[in-house]
């Protein structure tokens, strides 16, 4: 007897197939949480290299395009008239070289000349710290000749604990042991630094041949998502991911460009206030701005401290003036330089570093904004579509006056202006 088996069985055969499957695997990943936690540690270790280097291919593209498009591939093709694969393999390598070069020097020249800055901060701070301590001191001094009692609470508390000196010292001699096991922590960060220096260079390799061969990587993904999905499902994942390398590539590159002028801004603006520490606390604060909405306030933080030790007023007109940088930048030069790339609101994006600084921590707070306007550009795009089907006006604007759609009609019944 033959059985009636057609592909509609064929494909309920599969999906339960791959449904249980799916279900008994998670169960033994629950059952095995550490097992599979420890190997998932183990694997994305072993790709740290490859995951520096795409970030670093990621932040070189748009350079790389503009050198080989403006610059390198009108010459090659001039010089390699014949052979135009050869144009663009020569243009591409020196596009590439030249843009870590610029790359290097940018960072070279960027140290050379906030370093020594930095460092005559520092100096200065060290200098002062012991000025500041002899300051307390003598104002502690003044405080306890005015009020003795005081003083015999602090000679009781002094007594109580010498008494205790003993069993501190007695507890000193049961860690002397364990200074192995300090050295051998030691040793572990040594090893990580060098670890992550090596990882770095590799990935700096990397981010090389990714470059080279960008476009291929790209066909190559193209191929597999046609090869593997109907044709519609395959143009919605590569529309998503177009989109995602719009939304991150230009938040990314206008937040720097940002960050960069916010940080000349700040130290131009504290030479002239005659502000202390002006070149630590602009990296300070340029570096910290590359996080959205809450960036300079935390790089204001430690900057208010410092200058705080030298001079309060100076602190609080410093304050004053983080205030002001950043409205000017959240108001005017942010939406010029970022323009609509995000389009979500300060409710938002406040709460998208909130979300993503307690899931991940620093990269949460610099990636969930992007990674938000994504979702979001994809829901309002979803909510468009099927308004549109059933003859809806899909504007924001509109349903702010809207009191309900008639079901059989599908047209709005207006609010009451009362």
């Amino acid at each position: 007897m033959k059985l009636p088996w057609d592909k509609k069985h064929i494909s309920w055969g599969i999906t339960a197939f791959l449904t249980i499957s799916a279900s008994v695997l998670f169960y033994v990943i629950l059952q095995k949480w550490e097992s599979f936690s420890t190997v998932f540690g183990a694997l994305v270790n072993s790709l740290s290299p490859i995951t520096y280097g795409l970030i670093l291919a990621y932040l070189l593209n748009p350079l790389l395009n503009i050198i080989e498009h403006s610059m390198i591939f009108p010459i090659c093709k001039k010089v390699f008239r014949k052979n135009r694969k050869l144009a663009h393999s020569m243009a591409r390598g020196f596009s590439i070289i030249l843009s870590w070069v610029i790359a290097i020097l940018f960072i070279v020249t960027l140290f050379a000349l906030v370093l020594p800055e930095i460092y005559k901060s520092i100096e200065s701070l060290i200098e002062l710290v012991p000025k500041l301590g002899t300051a307390v001191l003598e104002r502690a001094y003044e405080i306890l000749d005015e009020n003795p009692e005081i003083i015999d609470f602090l000679e009781n508390f002094i007594s109580g604990f010498t008494t205790d000196f003993a069993e501190i010292m007695a507890r000193v001699q049961e860690l002397i042991p364990n200074l192995n096991i300090m050295i051998s922590g030691l040793t572990d960060s040594v090893y990580a630094l060098v670890t992550a220096f090596f990882n770095i260079l590799i990935g700096i390799i990397v981010s090389v041949y990714v470059l080279k061969d960008k476009e291929r990587f790209v066909a190559q993904f193209k191929r597999l998502f046609y090869s593997i999905m109907p044709t519609d499902k395959a143009n919605n994942v590569i529309a998503f991911f177009r989109l995602t390398h719009d939304k991150f590539g230009n938040f990314i590159a206008g937040k720097i460009l940002d960050s960069l002028i916010i940080g000349v801004i700040c130290y131009i603006s504290l030479i002239i206030l005659n502000m202390p520490y002006a070149a630590l606390v602009s990296v300070i604060v340029g570096v910290t701005n590359v996080i959205p909405f809450f960036g300079p306030f935390i790089g204001a933080v430690p900057s208010a401290i410092l200058i705080l030790f030298v001079d309060p007023v100076k602190c609080l007109t410093f304050v004053i003036f983080v205030i002001v940088l950043q409205q000017f930048d959240g108001n005017i030069l942010g939406p010029k330089i970022l323009g609509s790339t995000t389009g979500l609101s300060s409710f938002w994006v406040m709460f998208a570093i909130l979300v993503g600084s307690g899931m991940f921590g620093v990269w949460g707070m610099v990636c969930s904004v992007p990674l938000l306007a994504v979702i979001f550009t994809l829901s309002s795009d979803g909510c468009h579509v099927s308004l549109r089907k059933k003859g809806i006006d899909y504007n924001t604007e509109t349903f702010e006056r809207i009191d309900h759609i008639d079901e059989t009609t599908n047209t709005p019944v207006w609010m009451s202006r009362d």
